[in-house]
């Protein structure tokens, strides 16, 4: 796990345990920060990605910054047909050009 220089590190574990505290036996956060000496925003990161992802911030393999667009089946079908109608009027300007070409000569 890369941090920031001097951030510190907190092994599995240790986050599970404090969330599981917090989401599961009710303990709360500003008491856990103080008898674990971790931040309070630090906890409330931790027991938000455990609620969404099932484990602590970071230990989910997700990588941060804006999820892939999923396209809808409407858009994926009209986007089909965008393509097949350029497809048609290539292959119809292609012809086009091969009888100009065949004139000329």
């Amino acid at each position: 796990m890369a941090g920031k220089k001097g951030m510190k590190q907190y092994p599995l574990w240790f986050r599970q345990e404090i969330t599981d505290k917090h989401i599961i036996d009710g303990i709360t956060v500003s008491r856990l920060s103080t008898e674990y000496s971790v931040d309070e925003r630090r906890i409330k990161l931790w027991c938000s990605w455990q609620r969404q992802y099932g484990l602590p911030k970071q230990m989910t393999g997700k990588r941060q910054g804006r999820p892939p667009l999923k396209e809808s089946e409407e858009t994926l079908e009209r986007k089909v047909k965008r393509l097949e109608m350029e497809n048609t009027l290539l292959k119809k300007l292609n012809e086009l050009l091969m009888e100009e070409e065949i004139k000329q000569k």
